[in-house]
């Protein structure tokens, strides 16, 4: 047998193996994706999409977490594209933080203007906290700061859920304040924005409503026959927050690309989802968030260029390993 003969082996399985995915399906073992309580008393499933309004925004961020000796530096960039723009840098934010490895030297970074303190919790990036956890916190602040440049005309989308709802979280664990405070404070700045998130093949919300599919995109593709359209709404909760979910299927070069619409307002979030599969790329996904998500990532790489050149310390060979990813960014 040829050595790439099980390439297409492989290619020829790929749709039979989607059609078993449609059918209901329990939770995979070991799965990590989003909480909190979903309800539907309906749903309804809708074919094409409208004219998009003409003034329309996107809001988008990059991170990179570069590893030196006993320092992870965290490179949060972000863009907001239409008719108001901004980019971080450009505008006042704390986009540069520092996770330290161990315990002690948070007072060496004492008034650098960098972001090694949680704003949530009043500690310090260091040993002890989870550097995911603060690669979040400054992530949101950039995104927050960028929000705020946004006069509030037009509409507003911004890639990403209007608030998350992590499962590792949401028990109760060590950071599950943070991250309540977190959403409660994104769900605040984002009241008359809407969400876009792309990867729903994490969420199950739409699959156990509907009884389809093993997640909420194969849910979707059986729902609308693999047409272009949309299907919802899906209410979920948690901790007195509440928002709207839709699921959109927009044409793309080998059927549709499924992403999802959310909002703090049903009404906004049905709207949106009535056109936005209308402003989508070659990809298929909205085309003010494919641009912010350009601008966000060459920011990024050209940041993690210019530390790079700057620092008098190899990084780790991960941390280079980032580094690499960024050169072929630009």
């Amino acid at each position: 047998m040829c050595f790439v003969d099980e390439l297409f082996v492989l290619a020829g399985l790929l749709g039979v193996l989607g059609e078993r995915a449609g059918e209901p399906s329990v939770e995979p073992v070991g799965a990590r994706g989003e909480g909190g309580v979903s309800s539907c008393g309906y749903y309804v499933v809708r074919r094409g999409f409208g004219a998009p309004p003409g003034d329309v925004h996107g809001l988008d961020s990059h991170t990179s977490v570069v590893e030196f000796e006993g320092v992870s530096v965290i490179v949060a960039t972000g863009a907001l594209v239409g008719r108001v723009l901004a980019t971080v840098p450009g505008v006042a934010a704390r986009w540069l933080g520092v996770r330290l490895n161990f315990r002690g030297g948070v007072e060496l970074l004492e008034g650098s203007g960098l972001y090694y303190r949680s704003e949530v919790l009043g500690v310090p990036f260091d040993a002890g906290f989870d550097l995911e956890a603060a690669r979040d916190e400054v992530r949101y602040h950039v995104e927050g700061v960028l929000a705020g440049v946004w006069d509030g005309g037009g509409v507003l989308l911004v890639d990403g859920p209007v608030f998350r709802v992590p499962d590792v979280y949401q028990s109760g664990g060590g950071f599950f304040r943070l991250y309540l405070e977190l959403a409660r404070a994104r769900a605040a700045l984002l009241r008359g924005a809407v969400g876009v998130v792309k990867r729903v093949e994490r969420s199950r919300y739409l699959a156990r409503c509907a009884g389809v599919g093993s997640d909420d995109e194969v849910a979707a593709r059986r729902l609308l026959n693999n047409s272009p359209g949309y299907v919802g709404p899906v209410a979920v909760e948690w901790e007195g927050l509440r928002k709207y979910l839709f699921y959109v299927a927009s044409p793309a070069p080998r059927g549709v690309r499924v992403f999802r619409v959310e909002a703090l307002e049903e009404g906004l979030a049905e709207e949106a989802a009535s056109w936005l599969g209308s402003l989508s790329d070659a990809s298929g996904l909205p085309l003010p968030l494919a641009v912010a998500d350009r601008v966000a990532r060459r920011l990024n790489a050209a940041a993690v260029k210019l530390l790079y050149a700057a620092s008098p310390v190899e990084p780790t060979y991960r941390g280079l390993e980032v580094v690499q990813e960024a050169l072929g960014e630009l």
